[in-house]
């Protein structure tokens, strides 16, 4: 892959997911920042190496700009309803207000606390039951031994 690759698939990435200012914007610095890495000695193949794939900074870079957005407040909107929903792609199915998720019907989890919430409550569950059965094997043992002998007693009888 070349510099120009790079940048061609970085913006064909970003359209549609940002403004074209921003896609301009991030278009020349990621070209300046290449530019100025090769001027230092490095070759371009070690750059484009060092930077990763395109798709996964556009991911990033559309993340961020959302997030970013979303907690300032959202802003002008001029697509509609279904322009906005097929442009969307990954994040069509969810509500830009509050982490509300549409297709789960509820808030959407943390997943880092929601796995030590399981967590949590499966150790809760274990310690419960290992005390119970600790409490009631004292009192159990000596009620099944005596209901053993009495039906060792009783079936000697037949």
């Amino acid at each position: 892959m070349t510099r120009q690759d790079f940048l061609r698939e970085l913006e064909s990435a970003l359209q549609g997911q940002l403004s074209q200012a921003a896609v301009n914007s991030n278009i020349r610095y990621y070209d300046s920042y290449m530019k100025e890495e090769m001027r230092k000695g490095k070759t371009e193949q070690a750059v484009l190496e060092a930077l990763g794939n395109p798709r996964l900074i556009a991911k990033t870079l559309i993340d961020t700009t959302d997030e970013y957005h979303r907690a300032a407040g959202g802003g002008y909107h001029s697509k509609s309803c279904a322009q906005e929903d097929s442009a969307r792609g990954f994040y069509n199915g969810y509500s830009q207000e509050d982490d509300f998720d549409v297709r789960r019907e509820g808030r959407k989890r943390s997943s880092w606390l929601w796995k030590l919430f399981v967590i949590a409550t499966a150790i809760l569950i274990i310690v419960v039951v290992a005390n119970v059965v600790a409490f009631l094997l004292p009192l159990l043992v000596p009620v099944v031994l005596i209901l053993l002998i009495c039906s060792l007693i009783s079936g000697n009888r037949r």
